[in-house]
C-alpha cells in the first residue's frame, strides 16, 4: 500500500481471537485504520456507528447467531453509500463463492489467509473504492453543470431512466451483442454527465435567455469537446472502461447519424451507441419540458419531428428502441415531474 496516502477505515468482524488479531495486525502493517467485533451482531452495529468511516468490510462467514451471510445482507440493505465487502471462507468451493457474491459481498479470501494474497486482494478494493469516489465526485460536478445551465434536477433523473429503458431494449434485440451485461445500467449512471463541460462556460452564456449569435453558438458547442476531455484524462488516470463510457457521452452526444451534428461530424455507426442513446433522450426530454424562455411542445409533434429525423438527427436503432418502449418512457416522465428533486 502507499505508506503516503490515508487509507479507509476497515470493520473486521471475525469470532475466532487468533484469527481476528492476525488480520488486524496484517492490515495495520498496511496503513489501514482497523474496528474489530467478535461476532455478526457487534459488527453491524459497529458498522452502524461508523458508516462514515468505515469502506471496507471483512468479514467471516460461520458464526454463531448471525453469520457472515446475513451480515452483508443486512449492510447492502442499509448502505447510502458504498461499502466493499470481503467474506472470510474455510472452502474455496464454487458452490460457496457463488452464494457469497450473491448474497453482495465484493471478494472472498480463503482461510489460511496468505498475506500476500491479502494484501493484492486489499488493493484491488481501493482500486473499487476509488472509482466510486471518482463517480461521486463527477456526478456532483454533473448536477452543478445542470443547475447552471438551467436544467432541473428532475430533467437528469428522467434522462437516466430514458437512457436504461432504451439501451435495455437494444441489449435485448442483441443490436449490439458485445455489450456487456452492464451495458444499460453504465449508460443510465454515466448520462447525468452528457453536459459536464458546461461547468466551464461563462454563466452569462449558459443562463442567456435570447437567441445565440453565431460566435455564442460555437462557444456554447464547446461543451462537448470540454467534458470529453475532463473525462478522457481521469479515464487515462484510472484505466476504468466506465469512465471511457462517460466521455463517449459527453464528447458524442450531439453528434447526429447523419453526420451534421458535432464537435467531429460523426456519422452512423460511428457515433457510440452511449452517445446516441443518450442524445436522443436529452433532445426528448428537453422538447416535452417546459423552459423560462419556451413552451413545452405536445407529445404528438415530438413523435412526428422523431420519425421525421430517424437516419437523420437520431440513430435508427434508438427511434425504433423508444416505439417499442414508448409506453415506459411516458411513465417515467409522469412519475419524476418537474418538481422532483435528486
Amino acid at each position: 500500500m502507499d505508506k503516503n496516502t490515508k487509507s479507509p477505515a476497515v470493520l473486521i468482524i471475525e469470532d475466532e481471537p487468533t484469527q481476528r488479531q492476525l488480520l488486524q495486525a496484517m492490515l495495520e502493517k498496511y496503513g489501514f485504520t482497523i474496528l474489530t467485533a467478535d461476532n455478526g451482531a457487534d459488527g453491524i452495529a459497529a458498522w452502524r456507528a461508523n458508516k462514515a468511516k468505515i469502506r471496507i468490510i471483512i468479514t467471516d462467514l460461520m458464526m454463531p447467531a448471525v453469520n457472515g451471510l446475513e451480515v452483508i445482507d443486512a449492510i447492502r440493505s442499509e448502505e447510502e453509500s458504498y461499502t466493499y465487502i470481503m467474506a472470510l471462507t474455510q472452502s474455496s468451493g464454487k458452490e460457496i463463492i457463488v452464494k457469497v457474491l450473491e448474497h453482495g459481498a465484493d471478494d472472498y479470501v480463503s482461510k489460511p489467509i496468505v498475506p500476500q494474497e491479502l494484501k493484492l486482494r486489499m488493493q484491488a478494493a481501493l482500486r473499487i473504492l476509488r472509482l466510486q469516489d471518482y463517480n461521486v465526485l463527477i456526478s456532483g460536478l454533473a448536477e452543478l453543470a445542470a443547475e447552471r445551465s438551467g436544467e432541473t434536477a428532475a430533467h437528469l433523473k428522467r434522462i437516466k431512466r430514458y437512457s436504461y429503458i432504451l439501451a435495455g431494449e437494444i441489449c435485448a434485440q442483441k443490436t449490439n451483442p458485445d455489450k456487456g451485461i452492464t451495458f444499460a445500467e453504465d449508460i443510465a449512471n454515466l448520462s447525468v454527465l452528457h453536459d459536464i463541460g458546461k461547468n466551464s462556460l461563462p454563466d452569462g452564456l449558459l443562463n442567456k435567455r435570447t437567441r445565440y449569435t453565431t460566435r455564442e453558438f460555437e462557444m456554447c458547442k464547446e461543451h462537448t469537446t470540454l467534458g470529453g476531455d475532463i473525462l478522457s484524462r481521469l479515464h487515462r488516470e484510472t484505466g476504468s472502461p466506465y469512465l471511457l463510457i462517460g466521455y463517449e457521452i459527453a464528447m458524442y452526444h450531439h453528434e447526429s447519424w447523419d453526420g451534421s451534428g458535432y464537435p467531429k461530424g460523426l456519422k452512423g455507426n460511428e457515433i457510440p451507441i452511449s452517445a446516441s442513446i443518450v442524445g436522443f433522450a436529452d433532445v426528448y426530454d428537453s422538447m416535452l419540458s417546459r423552459k423560462p424562455y419556451k413552451d413545452a411542445l405536445p407529445l404528438s409533434y415530438v413523435e412526428e419531428m422523431i420519425e421525421a429525423q430517424k437516419g437523420k438527427r437520431f440513430a435508427p436503432q434508438v427511434v425504433d428502441a423508444y416505439q417499442k418502449q414508448r409506453k415506459q418512457i411516458l411513465t417515467v416522465r409522469k412519475e419524476i415531474p418537474d418538481s422532483d428533486f435528486f
